[in-house]
């Protein structure tokens, strides 16, 4: 396996420590990369992935040691980890739909230092509190720096 470094495995440690995989969402192995080929093929040169969430090839959430790149419906939207000042739980969404209970929140809320909100699915339970968990210690230092 490829030796990740640094800021990845500070946030691969932070994942596994404060939440974990699920039945759809993995830590990338080169064991599963054939899994996910199509999310890799939008890497950039140097860029390393860490974690996916994947319901299929039109709703998934990837993280690399560089950036979130997520696609709901087909959509894609990319987040540079640079640019994120704040994450928050989708209260307002979860709300919405009637889900109450926080280990039952699928959705979490991403801040950009444009002011732009982004609303991104991820598996819930364990994958769900790792992920916030990563999301908030780059945001903390993205917002400790600005």
């Amino acid at each position: 396996m490829e030796r990740i470094t640094g800021k990845a495995s500070i946030l691969l440690s932070i994942f596994k420590r404060k939440g974990g995989e699920g039945l759809l969402t993995k830590i990338i192995t080169d064991e599963n990369k054939a899994d996910y080929l199509q999310q890799l093929t939008l890497l950039e040169m140097n860029e390393k992935p860490l974690l996916c969430f994947k319901e299929n090839e039109l709703n998934w959430l990837l993280l690399t040691n560089e950036r979130v790149l997520t696609a709901q419906a087909g959509v894609k939207i990319i987040i540079p980890f640079s640019e994120l000042i704040r994450i928050d739980l989708a209260l307002h969404e979860e709300a919405r739909n009637g889900v109450a209970n926080l280990k039952y929140f699928t959705r979490l809320a991403l801040l950009d230092q444009n002011g732009n909100r982004y609303l991104v699915s991820v598996e819930k339970g364990d994958p769900y509190k790792g992920i916030y968990q990563m999301l908030h210690y780059v945001a903390s230092n993205n917002s400790a720096t600005h």
